[in-house]
């Protein structure tokens, strides 16, 4: 925007004389704010003047010091501390020096790399939102794996975010693609890593036992480095927009049959990024004959620990309880889970089968143990 010579003047006038800042001058002048400071020489660093260096003078070497080891501390902290050594400015004029001594932090390069074939698959979730279950709602999470070469995927909605429901899906995943990498590629939860200090990582003891079954090597992203993993995360985004977008999920059963199709016709069909004139699926038929053979059988992947039954001839699992023969109440058992299933054991013999009911609080109940429950204790009728 032009502007006139007495325009400018006023404006250098209202700012210097009247002391006006400049969203004053601009508003009361009906101009833009841009143009204010362009006219008073304002760039990327404010007037000298307006920071009032004598205040904070005798600190300036402390401040730049403390910037150039900690660059990311907030100037309220660096105001505490200057506090204490005797400033008795303001913490707004702390922040405009603060804001222009900062350093800067420095754009990385990346280089641009392809993964071997049969290298490297990459794993990761992906929040999706909330199913009604009986007794409330549950959160439903996506879990994607990606074959780092040729952006293969397989999928699946879970409900279950423990290690036994991480080593459920890799195992499942390694059965849809017909073997594994020799690396899975994981972020830093907790699932799967207990303790990280620096380049120190101590895995989860049940992950890294699934790991050694399949001949598999676990590797962790760097910490607070998403662009480590940005083939599942360019995944993940794929198919919040052309699976996940205006589809509503009442059921994993129901979400996994949808999304298995999906995959099969429409993912897969879709051309690679970096392979020119091929699609996604015949990459992968040329990638998975690099693949790792699968064990036979696969290993077991169930959640299997020992389990009070209590005074009701019921064990409790996630809220839950599951009935077992009266006979067995006040014993301890041995629990024998999976997505599907809950089995109750006692040395080699199960003596209680349930569905896995993913509701809360609620009661699961085999007639057959209510009905002998009933036939010892005859008031209970």
């Amino acid at each position: 925007m032009k502007t006139t010579p007495e325009t400018e003047a006023e404006i250098v006038r209202l700012h210097y004389a009247e002391h006006w800042p400049v969203g004053t001058i601009a508003t009361q002048l009906e101009t833009h704010p841009d143009v204010v400071s362009r006219v008073l020489g304002f760039g990327e660093h404010r007037a000298p003047s307006r920071l009032r260096p004598r205040i904070f003078e005798p600190y300036r070497a402390f401040i730049d010091d403390t910037l150039s080891r900690y660059p990311k501390l907030l100037s309220t902290r660096l105001y505490d501390m200057v506090r204490e050594r005797g400033y008795r400015g303001s913490v707004r004029t702390l922040r405009k020096y603060v804001a222009l001594v900062r350093p800067r932090p420095k754009r990385q390069a990346y280089l641009l790399t392809e993964t071997l074939p049969g290298e490297q698959a990459q794993v990761d979730w992906a929040y999706v939102g909330k199913i009604a279950v009986p007794g409330g709602e549950r959160a439903i999470w996506l879990f994607v794996i990606v074959l780092a070469h040729s952006r293969a995927m397989w999928a699946e909605f879970v409900i279950d975010l423990t290690v036994h429901s991480l080593c459920r899906s890799l195992v499942r995943g390694a059965a849809a693609f017909g073997g594994v990498p020799r690396q899975w590629l994981f972020d830093n939860p907790k699932v799967v890593v207990l303790e990280r200090v620096g380049s120190a990582v101590r895995f989860h003891p049940t992950l890294l036992a699934l790991c050694a079954d399949m001949r598999v090597e676990p590797k962790l992203c760097a910490v607070r480095m998403p662009q480590h993993k940005g083939k599942v995360e360019r995944a993940i985004r794929y198919l919040r927009d052309r699976f996940l977008a205006g589809r509503i999920i009442t059921s994993v059963e129901d979400g996994n049959r949808h999304l298995a199709r999906f995959i099969d016709e429409i993912a897969h069909t879709r051309p690679h990024p970096t392979i020119t004139q091929r699609s996604v699926g015949d990459v992968f038929t040329d990638e998975r004959s690099r693949l790792l053979s699968l064990l036979d059988p696969l290993p077991a992947t169930d959640r299997v620990e020992p389990v009070q039954v209590d005074a009701q001839a019921f064990v409790r699992l996630d809220t839950n309880r599951y009935s077992v023969p009266t006979d067995h109440a006040g014993h301890v058992r041995t629990l024998v889970a999976d997505d599907r299933t809950v089995r109750v054991v006692h040395g080699e013999t199960v003596i209680a089968e349930h569905g896995r009911s993913w509701g809360r609080r609620q009661v699961i109940e085999a007639p057959v143990h209510r009905t002998a429950l009933v036939a010892e204790r005859k008031a209970a009728g």
